[in-house]
């Protein structure tokens, strides 16, 4: 089955810099993978209630790029399935905004033992959004 990327998407510098003021995080312009860098699995209680009084998608954008890391960096399997579901729910949801976000993770030809823990899970909610 071939899988077409969707268009790309990366966060724009706005919406970091105010998630930046927001947490007090370091931030510099060579931070490329900032949101990646900086999230913290401690964290995610606040990312998920940040992320749900969200209306801007840049936003949303960046806030689920730092949910899946803090997701990947729990070690818990429990803690980890627990907010596995509470991550996926929003990425249906706002799917329009996550479509990139969700591929990336999904690392699409490539073998799974070299990816994330998350990318299984990536990889079944890819097939259950784009097969309905």
């Amino acid at each position: 089955m071939k899988i077409e990327e969707p268009k790309f998407r990366c966060g724009n510098g706005k919406a970091i810099k105010e998630l930046v003021a927001t947490y007090a995080y370091p931030y510099a312009d060579w931070m490329q993978d900032w949101p990646y860098e900086i999230a913290d699995s401690k964290e995610i209680e606040n990312y998920f209630q940040h992320y749900d009084e969200q209306t801007e998608e840049d936003k949303k954008f960046s806030l689920m790029e730092m949910l899946i890391q803090a997701l990947t960096d729990i070690e818990d399997k429990n803690d980890f399935d627990k907010n596995w579901k509470r991550l996926k729910s929003r990425i249906i949801k706002d799917f329009v905004v996550h479509e990139y976000t969700l591929f990336y993770w999904s690392c699409f030809g490539e073998n799974l033992s070299d990816c994330w823990k998350v990318t299984p899970y990536m990889r079944e909610l890819w097939k259950e959004i784009k097969n309905g």
